[in-house]
């Protein structure tokens, strides 16, 4: 057999193989999930960690490369849109110990109804995010912000109030 025709047999089993580990890794997580609404959509890939320690609501959706670090709880609500790459973590390290490593703090994130994220935000743990809140892109989010606002920057402030859905 050529070595190009060997080589080209390789990197089909390879695909194959790559392709059944990653349903198995996505179905395996969204199993695992504490709950998860109706017409949840996750592009792929990403990132759960402790997923029995997060919960999406209704018509949840995340663009591709997000990660959310569940151990302190994640609860993100209804009508939610998640962009790409962005970090939600419910644990970090802490500050005050001899060796950072040696210690964590969990502390929940709640993200309301109605939220948007833009790409490549970060959310710190014990953050609140209100209903019908936009974070702006690139934003990093280290205290909890109101309902019915836009908020930016790093850290994250507030722009403008949104007006209320008027009909």
């Amino acid at each position: 057999m050529q070595n190009g025709k060997m080589t080209r047999i390789l990197y089909k089993l390879f695909d194959r193989f790559f392709i059944r580990f990653e349903h198995y890794r996505r179905e395996n997580t969204l199993r695992r999930l504490r709950s998860a609404g109706d017409r949840l959509n996750i592009q792929e890939p990403f990132y759960f960690s402790s997923p029995e320690n997060i919960s999406f609501g209704n018509n949840v959706s995340f663009g591709a490369f997000v990660h959310i670090w569940g151990e302190g709880g994640v609860t993100i609500g209804d009508n939610c849109m998640i962009a790409s790459h962005t970090a939600i973590t419910s644990v970090t390290h802490n500050p005050a110990s001899e060796l950072f490593c040696s210690e964590n703090i969990m502390k929940p994130v709640v993200i309301g109804n109605n939220v948007w994220i833009g790409a490549h935000s970060v959310i710190f743990p014990g953050v609140t995010i209100g209903d019908n809140t936009v974070i702006g892109a690139g934003s990093i989010v280290n205290k909890s912000v109101e309902s019915n606002a836009v908020y930016a920057g790093v850290p994250a402030k507030l722009l403008y109030y949104l007006n209320q859905f008027a009909t």
